[in-house]
């Protein structure tokens, strides 16, 4: 399989993925899932998701309305506003991976390499991490 090939089937995935949930959009899952992770301020959820910060007001803007997302300014810092996910984000968000999770399944269970295939998606996400790492201390 050439890189062309590859790049082209992970994109199909991600678009089947994004199609088994119903509630988010597969860019306000990448937002609210970098907020569960700890980034909790817009500034920084762009260099992590590698956008700019106008898409991600636009998207935090969304999940607020929405009430999956809270903000709250800092005491020592009024500029510094921290994102926090609500009851219903964490929900949303974990209803999401349930269903993006069976949906890999029943793609998985398609493939002869499912296993292997599992284990060398976890080995790219650790390049994946490190390239956003690299970013996130490059600003």
């Amino acid at each position: 399989m050439s890189q062309t090939q590859a790049v082209r089937a992970v994109v199909r995935l991600a678009r089947i993925l994004e199609r088994s949930s119903t509630q988010l959009s597969l860019p306000h899952y990448r937002v609210l899932s970098a907020i569960a992770e700890g980034h909790e301020r817009a500034s920084r959820l762009a260099i992590r998701l590698a956008l700019g910060k106008p898409a991600i007001s636009a998207s935090v803007d969304t999940l607020i309305r929405q009430g999956l997302v809270s903000r709250h300014t800092s005491a020592s810092d009024q500029r510094a506003a921290r994102l926090q996910l609500t009851a219903q984000g964490v929900a949303a968000l974990e209803q999401a991976e349930q269903a993006m999770a069976a949906r890999l399944d029943e793609v998985l269970a398609r493939c002869d390499v499912a296993d292997d295939f599992v284990e060398q998606l976890a080995a790219v996400e650790v390049g994946v991490e490190s390239l956003a790492a690299e970013r996130l201390t490059a600003r």
